[in-house]
């Protein structure tokens, strides 16, 4: 009776198993036997062995009506996980007694019996609603992950509908499920709205201001934003710039404040301690007592800021890699007094939990927009590079291919790619050891400037070979005395530079490039000459890596122009040599390229071949050699190694005309010319003919 509490069928059916029962009973042993049975035979693999049926109506009862089925699995639920509940006799009620799993004693619902209870438990009842439920997959996976998987959550229409079927059931996992998915979508309609004002502002921003401005409007933005929803007085965003393991942002002064960009390295400051351990840090009233605060005394003490209370945090993507770290300053009180001293406006308690909970909620939309603004920056970047190189690379081939339109062609595109003021190149004298440059002077006109090649920071680059960011103020950085001499022999402010270094094909250090005081966004007077050495605000800005990374594509080009410039001049030269042999009125002067085919002849070479239209043709056709094969000694000149054996001679020979059939005693000379800078690579060949 203690597991059938009376119910008949079950009663009967376990007295006929113990009748039929081959063991012998000791006395004592009953209960165990009992337990036994009722187990192996009742419990275990219940659904085969339900014979007669007694189970399956049970389950057929409280299933029969879908609707019904859900609310009273609800309420049965609730019985089995508390023993019990209070008997109100209402509809619902009455259905689940009818159905036989429970019983009413002494006003209180319970379940039937322990078999019963047994066999229809927690497991069951799962297993019976995930087979009901639209959404029992979504349910069933958020609970194997104890309610911590996010993704499981109902979002859009497919919550609407669960909400409408859930409606008038007693489910209380569902109620929670449900709940929770509520305020989730609450969550990211608040993110979203968040992302989409953000992307409206940079897509207005690539419309009014170009890409240039994008990461650091977009960062600005969101500073100024957070501070305002965790009420914090300042506030920045530190990205992570991997290449140079620096943390760099624009520092957000407020509303119609000035923003300007600060680095510093990722492992220093409360910052780099964030950035290396990943973990949160909020410091309470008064800041000055933490062990950490130091640096940031420092700082106050130049700018004559306070701070009082500090909160920082990691910003990580998806797969928790590190992408920037937020940094919050004095918690404000509320109501803002906006015109009382800062000290009165501080809200002692500091940043708190539920300031870090909130910022949790934005921190996944603001990785979103910072990714999406880098993938912008760095869409628009190369394709702007693309244009300007290819602007560059047609402007030159219109050019005179001379040295100084060349390089002007091609530093005047990576300047505007930059939003430099100036820009400079260095080329390098071998000869001299030095660095020579055409720099503009504040009245326009332009000045022939040389230095030493170790002088200066683009003596460093080229000393070093490699490229060299110097951030704004220039003057601050070490030896800053070259650029201050050289300011003050042109009139000029330098504040910031981006030095790289220019290469031939060969690897071969030919120069230095320099791109001079990245201009700040806004208006701003021009400078005069007279303000030196303050620098002017238009100036205060600094070259990142990315300008960098885009300046080494320019340099490659730059370099490319420089070594065409010098071909350029050596044919230039030759040619002017050419033109000088071939105006020779006794001597027959022939130049090919460097197949074999006439590219200019004089009169007297014309004669001795007995042709006048000989241009295009290829040499070792025309000359014909008593017992000799011309071509043989062309091409002996063309594959000898040294200078010496390039220089072929031939004395005596009986060269025979075509027109007349004259035969002409001649000494004939074959000189490849070849490139200075790879003796291999013949340019042009000389074939000259003296009478004898």
């Amino acid at each position: 009776m203690n597991w059938t509490r009376g119910q008949p069928f079950l009663t009967q059916k376990l007295c006929k198993l113990v009748y039929d029962s081959q063991s012998t009973i000791a006395t004592g042993t009953e209960a165990e036997l009992v337990e036994q049975l009722v187990r192996s035979r009742v419990i275990e693999d219940w659904e085969t062995q339900d014979n007669p049926q007694h189970l399956k109506t049970i389950i057929d009862r409280l299933l029969s009506r879908e609707q019904h089925a859900v609310y009273l699995l609800g309420l049965y639920e609730q019985i089995w996980q508390q023993g019990e509940i209070v008997a109100d006799d209402s509809l619902e009620q009455m259905k689940l007694r009818l159905s036989g799993l429970v019983v009413k004693q002494q006003g209180k619902l319970v379940v039937y019996n322990p078999i019963y209870q047994s066999i229809f438990n927690q497991s069951w009842i799962n297993q019976t609603l995930a087979n009901l439920r639209p959404y029992s997959e979504a349910i069933t996976a958020w609970l194997a992950s104890n309610r911590q998987d996010t993704s499981q959550l109902l979002r859009g229409n497919k919550l609407q509908e669960a909400l409408v079927w859930a409606l008038d059931k007693s489910l209380s996992q569902d109620y929670q499920f449900l709940t929770t998915s509520q305020e989730w979508e609450k969550r990211e309609f608040k993110n979203a709205l968040f992302v989409n004002q953000t992307l409206s502002m940079m897509d207005n921003l690539l419309t009014s201001q170009g890409f240039d401005d994008l990461i650091n409007k977009t960062l600005n933005d969101i500073t100024l934003k957070i501070g305002e929803l965790l009420n914090a007085d300042r506030t920045t965003i530190f990205l992570l710039d991997k290449d140079s393991h620096e943390l760099w942002s624009i520092f957000a002064q407020g509303e119609g404040g000035s923003s300007e960009q600060i680095r510093i390295s990722a492992d220093q400051g409360i910052a780099g301690e964030v950035a290396t351990f990943k973990k949160i840090v909020n410091i309470s009233y008064d800041f000055y007592d933490d062990a950490r605060s130091g640096t940031a005394k420092e700082t106050d003490k130049k700018t004559g800021y306070r701070t009082y209370t500090l909160l920082a945090l990691p910003l990580l993507n998806e797969q928790e890699d590190l992408v920037g770290v937020a940094q919050l300053i004095n918690k404000l009180r509320r109501p803002l007094a906006l015109e009382a001293p800062l000290y009165e406006r501080i809200d002692i308690n500091g940043f708190n939990s539920a300031d870090e909970e909130l910022f949790a909620e934005f921190a996944r939309s603001i990785q979103l927009i910072i990714q999406s603004s880098q993938l912008f920056y760095k869409a628009a970047k190369k394709q702007r590079v693309s244009s300007a190189l290819m602007q560059a690379t047609q402007s030159l081939g219109q050019s005179s291919l001379d040295l100084e339109e060349t390089l002007k062609n091609v530093m005047e595109e990576a300047q505007k790619l930059m939003n430099a003021d100036r820009s400079t190149v260095w080329l390098l004298n071998h000869e001299r050891n030095k660095l020579q440059a055409n720099i503009r002077l504040s009245d326009g006109s332009v000045r022939n400037i040389s230095i030493p090649k170790e002088a200066g920071f683009a003596g460093q680059v080229a000393t070093t070979g490699k490229p060299l960011i110097i951030p704004f103020d220039a003057y601050d950085a070490p030896n800053p005395e070259t650029v201050k001499e050289t300011d003050k022999q042109t009139g000029y402010r330098t504040c910031s530079l981006l030095c790289m270094p220019v290469f031939n094909t060969d690897k071969e250090l030919i120069g230095v490039t320099q791109l001079v005081n990245k201009k700040k966004q806004g208006d701003f007077p021009s400078y005069s000459p007279t303000d030196w050495p303050k620098a002017p605000d238009r100036w205060k800005a600094s070259f990142d890596i990315n300008d960098q990374e885009l300046m080494e594509t320019f340099n490659l080009q730059a370099g490319v122009a420089l070594q065409n410039a010098k071909l350029f001049s050596t044919a230039k030269q030759q040619n002017q040599e050419q033109q000088s042999l071939i105006i020779n009125r006794f001597s027959g002067v022939i130049f090919t390229n460097k197949t074999g085919h006439i590219t200019s002849a004089n009169e007297v070479a014309k004669d001795f071949l007995g042709l006048s239209d000989i241009e295009g043709k290829s040499v070792c056709e025309l000359f014909r050699v008593k017992d000799a094969d011309f071509a043989q000694w062309f091409d002996a000149a063309l594959a000898a190694k040294d200078e010496k054996d390039q220089q072929q001679q031939y004395s005596e020979q009986t060269l025979f005309s075509y027109g007349t059939e004259a035969e002409y005693t001649v000494n004939l000379s074959i000189t490849p010319i070849v490139d200075k800078s790879e003796a291999t690579q013949v340019l042009s060949t000389l074939v000259i003919i003296n009478e004898v």
